[in-house]
């Protein structure tokens, strides 16, 4: 069983340990055997928002230290901004570039090969050419082509997938290289090395490397993010993560008790949106495009695999760029509607019992917790404030969440989460077609994305390392 994750200062991982670990295991694919490869993904959009903008640069300035080093070998910006008229904002995909020229040597000499030489510039503008920073873009015209000539999604599934987080990741899933696969989000101001080290490496020391191919596999599959969260205030800081905090973690507690998703109550943040899984785990799950993303994929990963297979990393003290209420109440409404749906479909409803009792249990369960957090902002007086007020808040909040559960509730029974198709699923059906596989969509979906990549590097010749200061100091000052 997972292990209730405390705040503890995070244990230092050294790049050599990470590096070590990939050489130490294998893969075996159609080229022979190569060391495990690690991808990260993360979803962007422009919130003409400059807070925003300079957590996406501080991350994308740590993640090309992470490729210097070797701990990572290639980030996937999965890029959801538009202009009016539909477009992709090339403005802010100048941005993200010139950023990741800025901050990762690898990619900027990878950059200073393809404007210098002619056969850098050819291999990039045929998408022959994997660069270490690399964007999709959400509404991008190309890529949906190739699922409508495939049959894979029609034109409806197309307009509903331009729009959307859980979408974006989806999209991002066969374009990536990395037989582990770390998704991070976008608005973490506290991001740091060790966040992307620590969810790998798990997954890593489990890694038992077979022969021939698809015989690798990992004892742990998915590594979830566990966090204090800090909400910043006039003169510090006090207690975030109201969804987590006071659903979550009770209504799992709850669920528990009653026989239901027996270990995800051992999960210390279910709603945190970074994590790692193994390429051969995440091709299995039904993304969802809604806000629910995080509490479909644990609950499927339960279903599917076990408590067992699923570790946890204390990332120690966080702070991301919060919502108000309204979103997390939006968020609650969504999420508790998934909840219901996935006890339906595993067939736990029969021990769920009736509503009214789950709501008082959920009310003594999640204001008894707050005496947990309170006690947690005692021991750390310097780090976080829990004080009546903010539990005088809080108090007022599970009141609130209790009448949205119930929403939830009733809405799970004609209606279910936004669900995309599982990327193994796909695999089967590109498989069947004769004079085609899997494997070759692969291939045209990842050369698409290099060339995206490659045309706004050579369209936009003012984003290459003379300018990139420039462009910067626009979207961040």
């Amino acid at each position: 069983m997972v292990e209730i994750v405390k705040y503890k200062r995070p244990r230092q991982i050294r790049v050599k340990e990470i590096e070590r670990l990939k050489l130490e295991n294998f893969v075996v694919d159609e080229s022979g055997k190569r060391p495990v490869a690690i991808s990260v993904v993360m979803p962007t959009f422009n919130k003409k928002n400059k807070e925003y903008n300079r957590t996406v640069a501080n991350i994308i300035n740590t993640l090309g230290n992470l490729i210097d080093n070797g701990v990572i070998d290639e980030v996937v910006i999965a890029e959801g901004s538009r202009e009016e008229d539909g477009t992709p904002d090339s403005e802010f995909m100048e941005f993200l570039l010139a950023t990741a020229i800025s901050y990762c040597r690898t990619f900027e000499r990878e950059v200073d090969f393809i404007r210098s030489m002619p056969e850098g510039k050819q291999k990039a503008l045929q998408g022959r050419y994997d660069f270490s920073f690399r964007i999709l873009n959400q509404v991008d015209e190309e890529l949906h082509d190739i699922y409508l000539k495939h049959n894979i999604l029609n034109e409806e599934e197309i307009e509903v997938l331009k729009h959307g987080k859980g979408a974006n990741l989806w999209f991002s899933v066969p374009v990536t290289y990395g037989d582990i696969i770390c998704f991070i989000d976008s608005d973490i101001i506290s991001f740091r090395k060790h966040y992307i080290k620590g969810l790998c490496r798990p997954i890593l020391l489990g890694w038992k490397s077979g022969s021939k191919m698809d015989e690798d596999r990992s004892s742990i599959l998915f590594t979830k993010a566990a966090y204090i969260r800090q909400h910043k205030i006039h003169g510090g800081f006090k207690m975030g993560g109201r969804l987590s905090r006071l659903f979550g973690i009770p209504i799992f507690n709850i669920l528990a008790r009653q026989n239901i998703f027996n270990g995800l109550d051992s999960i210390s943040y279910p709603f945190s949106g970074e994590c790692a899984i193994t390429r051969r785990a995440l091709n299995e799950l039904q993304f969802s495009n809604g806000y629910d993303i995080e509490l479909s994929i644990l609950c499927q990963l339960w279903k599917k695999y076990g408590i067992e297979r699923i570790a946890q990393y204390d990332f120690g003290f966080f702070r991301h760029i919060p919502g108000d209420d309204k979103h997390v109440e939006d968020m609650l409404l969504e999420i508790s509607m998934a909840l219901f749906y996935w006890i339906k479909r595993y067939a736990l409803e029969d021990r769920l019992g009736e509503i009214d009792h789950l709501l008082r249990e959920y009310d003594k369960t999640a204001t008894d917790m707050l005496d947990v957090y309170k006690k947690i902002a005692q021991e750390y007086p310097s780090r976080i404030r829990y004080g009546e007020e903010e539990i005088e808040k809080d108090m007022e909040r599970i009141s609130r969440y209790k009448e949205i559960i119930r929403e939830g509730y009733n809405l799970s029974k004609t209606q279910k989460p936004k669900l995309l198709k599982p990327w193994s699923e796909i695999r089967k059906q590109m498989d069947s077609q004769a004079g085609y596989s899997y494997q070759t969509l692969k291939s045209t979906l990842q050369q698409r994305v290099n060339k995206f990549t490659s045309k706004i590097l050579l369209s936009y010749i003012r984003i290459y390392v003379d300018r990139s200061s420039e462009i910067i100091a626009k979207f961040t000052e």
